[in-house]
């Protein structure tokens, strides 16, 4: 049933602290599906403003079809505990009723839709290899919140789980996983805006460029975990835009040619992340490949600040290569084999393993935290500190632990000795 009473006093306080992602809120309360089925059925009367299938239930594609439909400046989907997998295959058209849950142009300029589940290890969206999960159309404004999305595979297609072309997208506290396609394992996005915030991309594959996103637009990456992803070009990132990482890690990402996490065309700028681990030639043929964390392509700007760059390797194998191309460093940065590439500006060469592996740090993903002799730790440009994108000081780390602790905040993702709270230890509720 739709509410359009006016929102006052705790109410507003409360709804803009959880969507605080949502610039403006609108005078009247969003217009809210609540789904009750994990059973993939389509909306059996897309005019008439309710969420109904023909089982008497509200299904996710039904909320997402009457979303599309509505005029209500906000449209709020809540996801119940479930996994709810994609069973209507693809058919000849491009169409909400099938495949993948289309989000598409909106009715009116600035309409938001939000889906929020129950926790991103409780609300499950499986595309169950069929196609993918969403797509996004031209003026969408979307926030997508505690879920998992997972398996999608749309055969030669791009975004293995989300495409968007000219919309606007907010990830946070979800997990991507186990999506594959020709490009962007994970997301294709072009000319768009995405930010993660607090989540985890995981064993994403794609067969050409990036394994986790392709990206042609904005990116914006905060509190974040790439792990696992693969591709031909650029194993966790292919970035023909803007990138920006900020308290972010990327870790035994993997490409075939050049970039085993990232692989650069365009404007990357990382924050205090960590960049350990990475593989580029992995499949050791002959065409080679280059820059086992980091490939920047000739005129490209890559600007690392606060960041480890270390332990990246080609040919699947210890022969490091940190980087390929031209970077240019502020505050402090570490590497440990630089042969490959330029670095202008701040920083050092480091011993092998100065970092620990992948594990639970506390906080809402994994993280690598620095060994306890690490030169990353109180090792930051006094001048500068530890900053994001904005020019704005850090106060918590990757975890949401606090920044600084000690003299100076740690190099990388991860402020060594600084204790998470215990509400949000294991992920937040």
């Amino acid at each position: 049933m739709r509410t359009h009473q006016k929102i006052t006093g705790i109410a507003i306080l409360l709804l803009s602290t959880i969507w605080f992602e949502t610039a403006t809120l609108a005078q009247d309360a969003p217009l809210t599906f609540n789904v009750n089925t994990v059973a993939d059925l389509v909306d059996d009367n897309i005019n008439d403003g309710l969420c109904h299938t023909s089982a008497n239930t509200c299904s996710l594609r039904a909320a997402v079809m009457q979303a599309n439909h509505s005029s209500a400046a906000q449209v709020m989907i809540n996801l119940p505990r479930g996994t709810y997998a994609l069973t209507l295959p693809p058919s000849a058209g491009d169409d909400e009723t099938w495949g993948d849950l289309n989000l598409g142009v909106p009715l009116m300029d600035g309409q938001s839709v939000t889906i929020n589940g129950a926790g991103a290890s409780s609300s499950i969206i499986d595309a169950n290899y069929l196609y993918r999960a969403f797509k996004l159309g031209t003026g969408r404004v979307a926030y997508i919140a505690n879920v998992t999305l997972r398996n999608g595979n749309p055969d030669q297609g791009g975004g293995g789980a989300i495409y968007m072309s000219g919309a606007t997208l907010t990830l946070r506290d979800s997990i991507m996983e186990n999506n594959r396609a020709s490009a962007g394992g994970a997301i294709d996005m072009s000319e768009s805006t995405l930010t993660i915030i607090r989540s985890t991309i995981r064993a994403n594959v794609a067969t050409a460029n990036g394994g986790a996103i392709i990206l042609g637009g904005s990116l914006t990456i905060r509190n974040s975990t790439f792990y696992g992803n693969g591709a031909d070009t650029g194993g966790a990132i292919s970035n023909f835009g803007l990138a920006v990482a900020v308290n972010s890690t990327f870790y035994q990402n993997y490409a075939n040619t050049n970039g085993g996490a990232i692989f650069n065309a365009n404007k990357v700028y990382l924050y205090n992340s960590s960049i350990v681990d990475n593989d580029a030639d992995h499949d050791r043929d002959e065409l080679g490949g280059v820059g086992g964390g980091i490939f920047a392509q000739s005129n490209s700007t890559t600007a690392v600040v606060n960041t480890i760059v270390v332990d990246n390797t080609i040919e699947d194998a210890p022969i490091y290569n940190d980087c390929s191309g031209t970077l240019v460093g502020y505050g402090a940065n570490l590497f440990s084999e630089t042969s490959g590439c330029s670095i202008g500006g701040a920083w050092v060469t480091v011993p092998l393993g100065t970092i620990g592996s992948l594990q639970n740090n506390g906080g809402p993903t994994l993280t690598l935290q620095p060994h306890a002799d690490s030169s990353a730790i109180d090792n930051s440009n006094d001048a500068l500190g530890c900053v994001d994108e904005t020019g704005a000081k850090l106060t918590i780390d990757q975890r949401g632990a606090p920044r600084v602790f000690g003299p100076r905040c740690d190099i990388g993702a991860v402020e060594f000795g600084a204790v998470v709270d215990k509400i949000f230890k294991d992920g937040f509720q």
